[in-house]
């Protein structure tokens, strides 16, 4: 009975003293272990502020923004504290934008009926074709003064019934009695060119 208890003592003993060889050989050729209680730190961070957007719609000119009726996204804190209180802006909400929207349209028919004017303006001058103007006549046909473009839309509104605007007449160097290319911008896209006639006014 010693005996046996003997043995089993000596093979616990021997056991022992292989497992700390075995951690001793393990522990020479893998320097860097990790402890058998060691804690993992975690750092966490904190999300920046997401900053809220809302559609607004100007009331006024605001610098940086836009003109008055512009549509754009803001920050809500800045569209409360300063854009609400000033009554800059308001709002998008769905009937301001179904306004706005009607009235773009509005606005891009009143754009198309104004060129389709200025259009069927240059067709009736090159219709006509002509327009005569007077003037005294010294030698060699040479008239005395000029020109204007005061005369050039008296002219033209006394056979169209519509009076244009001077600023917008192109006049060649007229000097002399004959016939010359005028032209006139009626819309951004439209120009009309016509013949002004320069004759010699009757004696009276």
């Amino acid at each position: 009975m010693l005996e046996t208890i003997g043995k089993s003592s000596c093979a616990q003993i021997q056991s022992f003293e292989g497992l700390r060889r075995l951690e001793s050989s393990h522990s020479a050729c893998c320097p860097v272990s990790l402890p058998a209680r060691s804690r993992v730190r975690f750092t966490i961070q904190a999300n920046k502020k997401v900053v809220k957007r809302q559609t607004v719609v100007l009331r006024k000119d605001v610098q940086g923004l836009g003109p008055a009726g512009t549509l754009t996204d803001v920050p809500n804190g800045f569209f409360r504290n300063y854009l609400k209180p000033q009554n800059l802006a308001s709002l998008a909400t769905s009937g301001i934008l179904e306004n706005i929207e009607k009235e773009k349209q509005r606005q891009e028919q009143a754009a198309k009926d104004v060129k389709a004017k200025a259009k069927a303006m240059a067709i009736a001058l090159s219709t006509i074709g002509k327009f005569v103007i007077k003037k005294k006549v010294g030698e060699e046909d040479k008239i005395f003064g000029s020109v204007t473009t005061a005369e050039i839309v008296d002219a033209i509104f006394k056979q169209t019934g519509r009076e244009l605007e001077k600023k917008d007449i192109e006049l060649p160097e007229i000097s002399k009695l004959g016939t010359y290319t005028a032209s006139i911008r009626l819309h951004p896209e439209v120009v009309g060119t016509f013949n002004v006639v320069v004759q010699r006014e009757k004696n009276a």
